[in-house]
């Protein structure tokens, strides 16, 4: 029996994760008896668990999800299976940052570098550093209670992309790319909220080389669902691809939207049942 938690794919049986996060009497019988469950992109960690006690069989496969979380946490991933990355250093809170730099005076990561906050998308709490004040100025947000910041944040060189990121979702076995295209010059940030255009046909060798670099890591992490950043250094003669981030609810315009997404999304759940019989 095939159980699907997702409401945009059939399964032998259908059910929604409700808002408490709890399983009723009768839900649990069910995910015990499946061959096969699908849950949803939105899942909570416990109600994931859950699921895999019940259940080897679980699609998407979050096991590198849950206990890796922001960007804090796919930096300990990259490192865990020595996926190229951005040099990065990780912190625990604004009072540690201060506390190591600051009061036993360790030398701080070269400008210009990014710092970056571990939670929140589109370009949300990440900040261009290239000097003390706007050191201090992206501290003061990462330490501001009010804005929901989390105490953990990473702060990561600064690679010259030239306006220019590629974005790589993995769904399943199926492997979609597109360039995030800033022109904006007052804006780092390839966001396409702050302004990116979305481009297919660009740089077809760099595209290549930045699929493959996530299909390996994807291969080696067991991952088959997210969207992942690929940076390139523009000031290399043969840049190769940088793996800055791990998406893991991402948006869906570069696919075509969501109606695309969710076709692909069930063309990949048909073939990893497949897998399984």
């Amino acid at each position: 029996m095939i159980l699907s938690f997702h409401p945009r794919v059939k399964g032998d049986v259908n059910l929604r994760l409700t808002s408490k996060g709890l399983f009723s009497d009768k839900e649990i019988r069910l995910i015990s008896s499946a061959r096969a469950i699908i849950v949803t992109q939105s899942i909570k960690a416990h109600q994931y668990t859950f699921c895999l006690n019940h259940c080897s069989n679980l699609f998407p496969d979050y096991t590198r999800r849950f206990g890796f979380e922001g960007k804090y946490g796919n930096i300990k991933l990259f490192r865990k299976f020595n996926a190229p990355h951005p040099e990065t250093i990780c912190y625990e809170s604004v009072e540690y940052f201060k506390q190591r730099h600051f009061v036993r005076q360790e030398p701080l990561m070269s400008f210009p570098f990014v710092l970056k906050g571990d939670r929140g998308g589109g370009g949300w709490a990440v900040f261009l550093i290239e000097n003390e004040h706007d050191l201090m100025a992206g501290l003061e947000v990462l330490a501001d209670e009010y804005l929901h910041a989390t105490k953990r944040f990473i702060a990561q060189v600064y690679v010259p992309h030239g306006g220019r990121d590629l974005r790589v979702v993995v769904i399943g076995g199926i492997t979609r790319a597109y360039w995030r295209c800033q022109y904006n010059p007052g804006e780092f940030r390839n966001n396409v909220g702050r302004g990116a255009v979305i481009e297919y046909d660009l740089d077809p060798e760099l595209k290549n080389e930045g699929i493959h670099c996530v299909e390996d890591f994807c291969s080696k992490a067991g991952i088959n669902l997210a969207a992942f950043d690929v940076l390139f250094d523009r000031s290399q003669p043969s840049p190769k691809p940088l793996i800055s981030e791990i998406n893991f609810l991402f948006g869906r315009k570069g696919l075509g939207g969501s109606s695309c997404f969710y076709d692909l999304l069930n063309e990949a759940v048909g073939a990893w049942i497949g897998r399984l019989s």
